[in-house]
């Protein structure tokens, strides 16, 4: 069997499916081409962005260096730079929206500023496009209240409502609404 990409990809699901694990050793899959472990290796050294390995153990026992994902091109691999480079393109001129809920029930929609250091944080909604949206009058801070009995609290969100998404969609913006509100238990 070649050497590439597709083939490594296609053996290692398959081993990982056949052994029900969520690796394939890389003896396994050299077992299964019918090459040498250094060939396969080398492969990976020389395409890193393409593979998610790590040692596998077993107990005290270590089982060798496993595949635990292949990636066809680098930019579908979350731990590159091609990643982030095309989720920056694809968010471009697009907002997440978010869900407020108050123990599973429906509050509101609302665009969350992204202040964490998760990657999403990086294209999705950026202090840029906040700031953007905001001094076009696209957006703006609602003090909204959120809560019951008891536990009551203001918040101040930027509100998706249907006049903000049809001055985004005026200005040339998208939205992930229609799949969030799909993802929704209690909307």
């Amino acid at each position: 069997m070649e050497l590439n990409i597709q083939n490594i990809k296609e053996i290692t699901r398959l081993i990982q499916r056949v052994d029900c694990h969520s690796y394939a050793t890389i003896t396994d899959v050299t077992k299964e081409m019918g090459v040498k472990k250094t060939q396969v290796m080398m492969f990976i050294e020389q395409n890193p962005k393409l593979f998610k390995i790590a040692e596998i153990t077993k107990g005290n026992k270590s089982l060798g260096l496993a595949i635990l994902v292949v990636y066809l091109e680098a930019d579908q691999n979350p731990d590159t730079q091609e990643w982030l480079d095309r989720k920056t393109r694809e968010w471009d001129h697009k907002i997440h929206v978010d869900e407020m809920t108050y123990y599973g029930r429906h509050e509101f929609w609302y665009f969350p500023e992204e202040m964490s250091k998760s990657k999403e944080s990086l294209y999705r909604n950026t202090p840029e496009k906040i700031k953007e949206l905001e001094e076009k009058g696209i957006l703006k801070k609602t003090q909204r209240c959120v809560g019951g009995l008891g536990d009551t609290r203001y918040v101040e969100k930027f509100i998706c409502d249907d006049e903000t998404l049809k001055k985004l969609i005026e200005a040339g913006w998208t939205t992930d609404f229609e799949e969030e509100k799909h993802k929704s238990k209690s909307y």
